[in-house]
């Protein structure tokens, strides 16, 4: 027995079912310039009224989105910065409503010179060293979606962009990040860290949910340097960078289940990180 479910929670925001539905959901972790991107290339429209947990809209700042391309409904959620609890808040809300794909859209910092900032990544496997995570598997590490990590890779194959898969960690202290801490990660073969990996991955698993985070490198936290190299020099290089993705090429690419994954969602754009944007 749980003392608290999702559907509890529903239904005392939107009363008995049906309740509205998707069938994929991008979880923006970062700030507003990355998620906007993609929000304005999909040309996705605020859902009126609040929509999930913690995240109270208004008209002049909504967090959801939604949009339809071809017969599939996609919901966009912008700003979903807390980490590991609000994704598997989300992820146990959005499996109730529906939605059967979700893809995690972030930043991370990196652990190894092989990724410098602007890297783009995808989690192929994600440690569990934090305490959300626990809270869904025993085990020592979680997988996302074969299906769709083979689909992000397929797809930056074909645009000529390096993607590079890695081992991703969901850190909890933001503020207590040492070279301690960054040895003992790299001694569990973890490349770079974020807020929100591993529990979207274990989360999406116990619901039901295909699952998969891409990304790019924001910030270093290096042991040859012994010093962290923030994200704000290098929006101008990052720029650059993605200039080929802004293109109007074909957008969507059909991947196993039917559903289709936008080629955007593997470039990253100047955005604070999720997990340290100032507030």
């Amino acid at each position: 027995m749980r003392y608290i479910t999702p559907e509890a929670l529903l239904r005392m925001r939107f009363g008995e079912p049906p309740w509205p539905s998707w069938d994929v959901a991008v979880l923006c972790f970062r700030g507003d310039a990355g998620g906007g991107a993609l929000v304005d290339k999909l040309g996705a429209r605020p859902v009126a009224g609040k929509t999930l947990y913690g995240l109270d809209e208004t008209a002049e700042r909504p967090f959801s989105y939604q949009v339809t391309l071809g017969s599939h409904r996609i919901l966009i959620v912008q700003r979903c910065l807390w980490g590991g609890p609000q994704a598997a808040i989300l992820v146990e809300e959005l499996a109730c409503l529906d939605v059967r794909v979700i893809i995690g859209f972030g930043v991370a910092g990196s652990l190894v010179e092989r990724l410098p900032k602007g890297t783009q990544i995808v989690g192929a496997r994600a440690a569990v060293i934090d305490g959300t995570t626990r809270a869904y598997t025993a085990a020592a590490a979680v997988e996302p979606d074969t299906g769709l990590l083979a689909a992000a890779r397929v797809i930056a194959e074909r645009q000529g962009i390096p993607l590079a898969p890695v081992c991703l960690a969901g850190v909890d202290a933001l503020y207590r990040e040492t070279p301690d801490d960054v040895r003992r990660w790299r001694s569990l073969d973890i490349d770079a860290i974020n807020m929100e990996t591993p529990t979207l991955y274990a989360a999406a698993a116990t619901c039901g949910v295909r699952s998969v985070w891409v990304g790019h490198v924001s910030d270093t936290l290096w042991l040859t340097s012994q010093a962290w190299d923030s994200w704000q020099r290098w929006r101008r290089r990052l720029r650059m960078a993605t200039m080929a993705w802004r293109t109007p090429k074909r957008w969507w690419l059909v991947i196993g289940s039917g559903f289709s994954l936008p080629r955007c969602l593997s470039v990253g754009r100047c955005g604070l990180r999720a997990r340290c944007r100032p507030q």
